[in-house]
């Protein structure tokens, strides 16, 4: 890694920003707003994340065998080499910030029960999956953010708890499409609803009972990440409250919205305004 020239560690962030930029529709907005470094750190661990997503949810090859390798190339940059842009960024960024290893192996405990597991039972079921794949990285980001406080991880788990149930919220028609209901099965008995008319024409008002008590679980994680903000690390946590703002804003929507079948999305305005307004807040 220390022998990487300047051409491959230019080469390094500019594929870790692009890949940010492309697949990052909601986060990379709150990653703008971060000094140059820290930017940089969070743009290559979002890179490899996203590579793990990829894995996991891919048509094609054998998806425990490419998510494998996913975990080799991190392997790689725990010791201090690199075969590719994306592992000379990610590399870097370890050195840099001392990722703590827990987070990642915790994290793909998460995209590996994707592979073979397409329901859950109970909540109990779906909050661990929900800390295995969205807390920890509000996890590994507080090493970025020079934050990695207790009060701050708590904040984080359950920040991330509640973003990981507006994402299953908003993909509940893409996510049904490719036979994964991830909301509790406990929770659509309560409503009437089963895998055979979870989407039935017949069923709108239940489904829509149910949506609302779910973003109700969702606004309970939001407000407990609220009680546990650490104010006195406000200023290095702007991108986390832009994050969590943006997904607040994203579960209104879905709260208020008359047809579940379409996926809800901010424009680039209103991600920039929702950006620019946390920082407002953060220095008044």
């Amino acid at each position: 890694m220390d022998d990487a020239s300047p051409t491959q560690l230019r080469q390094a962030w500019q594929h870790c920003a692009l890949v940010t930029r492309r697949a990052a529709g909601n986060f990379y907005y709150a990653f703008i707003f971060l000094p140059k470094e820290r930017r940089r750190g969070i743009q290559a661990l979002y890179a490899f994340l996203r590579a793990g997503d990829d894995a996991a949810d891919s048509e094609q090859g054998n998806k425990a065998e490419l998510l494998n390798r996913v975990k080799e190339r991190l392997d790689l940059c725990y010791e201090g080499y690199f075969s590719d842009s994306l592992t000379l960024g990610l590399a870097l960024a370890i050195k840099k910030f001392k990722f703590p290893r827990k987070h990642f192996d915790d994290m793909f405990l998460g995209l590996k029960s994707d592979l073979n597991v397409n329901r859950y039972e109970t909540f109990s079921e779906l909050h661990q999956y929900c800390y295995r794949v969205a807390s920890t990285v509000g996890l590994l980001c507080l090493s970025i953010f020079d934050a990695d406080t207790p009060k701050a991880r708590i904040y984080a788990e359950n920040l991330g708890i509640g973003m990981q149930l507006t994402n299953i919220l908003r993909d509940l028609q893409e996510d049904f499409g490719r036979n994964r209901i991830y909301l509790p099965a406990e929770d659509l008995r309560r409503f009437g609803l089963n895998d055979s008319n979870f989407f039935s024409d017949n069923n709108r008002n239940q489904l829509g009972e149910l949506i609302i008590w779910e973003v109700e679980r969702a606004e309970s994680y939001y407000e407990k990440a609220s009680n546990d903000f650490p104010c006195e690390l406000r200023g290095r946590l702007i991108a986390a409250s832009i994050m969590g703002r943006i997904y607040q804003t994203i579960l209104q929507r879905v709260k208020t919205a008359k047809d579940h079948h379409n996926r809800i999305e901010l424009s680039r305005r209103e991600k920039l305004a929702i950006g620019y307004r946390v920082i407002t807040e953060s220095n008044s």
